[in-house]
């Protein structure tokens, strides 16, 4: 079973910021976060009960090549994912 993600607009907010930072540096490396973070999203979809969680509500994913973790919950059959975090500016996460 695939569970549909969603994402929060903090989410969208948070790695449209990461892609235009990314971008910015070096052209085409934005679309390689968002392939990776696509991927994670794939492997959330799929098994998201796998990744560690924070507390009793939030679990996370971090995201291969790019120092982001992605904060989600699980609502029924949907992943609601909660925002793209750098792993130096939330440390909590």
């Amino acid at each position: 079973m695939s569970y549909e993600i969603v994402l929060q607009s903090e989410a969208i907010w948070d790695l449209q910021e990461a892609f235009d930072w990314y971008e910015n540096r070096k052209k085409g490396l934005g679309f390689e976060f968002i392939e990776e973070l696509e991927s994670g999203y794939l492997k959330i979809s799929e098994h998201p009960l796998r990744y560690p969680p924070i507390n009793t509500q939030f679990r996370r994913i971090r995201i291969n090549r790019f120092p982001y973790l992605v904060v989600y919950e699980v609502e029924g059959n949907s992943v609601i994912i909660n925002s793209v975090r750098h792993v130096k500016r939330k440390p909590k996460y």
